[in-house]
Parts: C-alpha cells; structure tokens; sequence
C-alpha cells in the first residue's frame, strides 16, 4: 500500500497493488492492480473517497482474497483475474478502461498498437 498527498504521485502509489493520491483534505483516489514484480502499473479504482468509504470498499476485497486466491497469487493480480479492475497494458493507457490496445487516429480510424 502506497499513500501520497502529492498529485504527481511523487510515492509512487501507481506502483502499489493498493494506492491512493490525495485529491483534498480527507479525499483520496483509489488505485488497484499494479503488479507486485513493478510490471505493471494500478488503474484508478474510483475517485474522492474518504476513509470510511476506504475501509468499506477494501475490507469486503481483501476478505476474498484471503479466501479465494490462488497460490502465490499477489493481490494486484487478484484484482485483474477477479475482474475488479482491468490491467494497465501500456504506460500510455493509464486512464483507459478498456480496449487498450486500440487507437483512434486522427483521420477516425482504428489501429491496434502493441
């Protein structure tokens, strides 16, 4: 778990399998699923929550994944496998929620990049 007040993300929190960047006093984005080995960066979860809504949000997670995740499976990952956020495929794509491998070019047309 990484916290930072810094909205450039100077702790890095992108980098945690559970991350938060401070967006106001008592009010923190969430992010998941960044991979343990730093191969993957975290999605941002859902915005402005607070710590009781934190602790609602987390407790119910990490109690399946206590009960239900594989062998040697890190939570970011769990996160990914159980759907409960999609992987971060490309640096690039950091915001995305899906379909990260395709671009709109200019001209409207669709290309996959990799």
């Amino acid at each position: 778990i990484r916290m930072t007040g810094c909205p450039n993300g100077c702790g890095r929190p992108t980098l945690a399998e559970i991350g938060f960047i401070g967006k106001a006093p008592g009010q923190y984005n969430m992010y998941l699923g960044a991979g343990f080995a730093g191969n993957r960066i975290s999605k941002m979860y859902k915005e402005g929550v607070d710590e009781e809504e934190i602790l609602a949000i987390l407790g119910p997670m990490l109690q399946a994944y206590a009960t239900t995740r594989q062998d040697g499976e890190h939570f970011g990952d769990f996160c990914v496998r159980t759907g409960i956020i999609e992987p971060t495929l490309q640096g690039r794509c950091f915001w995305s929620t899906g379909k990260e491998n395709l671009l709109e070019t200019p001209s409207g047309t669709t290309q996959i990049y990799w």
